[in-house]
């Protein structure tokens, strides 16, 4: 469930890539399924989106978290939507449970190239190759680089939802390179993050939807990176009621 937006002079917290996986932290070694339950929330707003623009979903999954995101959220999508769900999986390394749920759902895997030859066919992109794991350089390379080329050099681009942040978009910073998609709705998980609100976050991010994973009581032993003016619509998980 969403609700409306924070009122454009609200002052909204915003916390770099550290803080926010110590505020995670308890909570998994509670086992909480912080995954799944980002994974429900997203799904929902990508079916949204979807009722907008009706018509095939690609979803396009890294190694990390971010991609165990896209493939849960892909396996909700496949079981409830009527339309194809397709998924590149731009490493060999991949959240495999995440995996098997997406094709057990009804996903369909393809390879990149396939994708580069049809991407005219797609009214949704799901962007799911970078969160803000630890990375020396966020720049994009190999079949991740070229699907989101192949994307940038659409002269009509499908609607772009981005797992808490677009992909190569510093967490921290907000500084990328030229090969980042520009989201139309971000949908960022637990807290939202610095980089969305400086540099080139702002250009990237589009509508930022935050999805509560009831992180709060953890966040307040964090000093936010900084606080900033931005809409944000607010989204429910399972995690922001199972303390209610």
């Amino acid at each position: 469930m969403s609700e409306p937006a924070s009122p454009a002079s609200a002052r909204v917290a915003a916390y770099t890539a550290d803080a926010v996986r110590a505020a995670e932290a308890p909570l998994l070694a509670e086992g909480r399924p912080l995954m799944r339950w980002a994974a429900h929330a997203l799904a929902a707003v990508v079916s949204v989106e979807s009722d907008t623009t009706p018509g095939p979903v690609l979803v396009l999954v890294g190694a990390g978290d971010n991609g165990g995101d896209a493939l849960y959220a892909a396996a909700e999508l496949a079981r409830s939507a009527d339309s194809r769900i397709d998924v590149v999986l731009v490493r060999d390394r991949v959240h495999r449970a995440a995996l098997d749920a997406a094709v057990s759902a009804g996903a369909v895997v393809r390879p990149a190239s396939e994708v580069c030859a049809a991407i005219e066919g797609y009214t949704l992109v799901l962007d799911g190759i970078l969160g803000i794991g630890r990375l020396a350089d966020r720049r994009m390379r190999g079949s991740a680089r070229a699907i989101v080329e192949c994307l940038l050099a659409r002269e009509r681009r499908p609607r772009i939802v981005a797992v808490d942040l677009p992909s190569g978009l510093d967490p921290d910073d907000g500084s990328a390179d030229a090969a980042v998609l520009p989201a139309d709705v971000t949908v960022t998980v637990g807290a939202l993050k610095a980089g969305l609100v400086r540099g080139r976050g702002p250009e990237l991010a589009g509508r930022v939807h935050l999805v509560d994973l009831g992180l709060e009581p953890y966040l307040r032993r964090a000093h936010p990176a900084m606080t900033a003016p931005i809409e944000i619509v607010r989204v429910e998980s399972p995690g922001s009621l199972a303390d209610a």
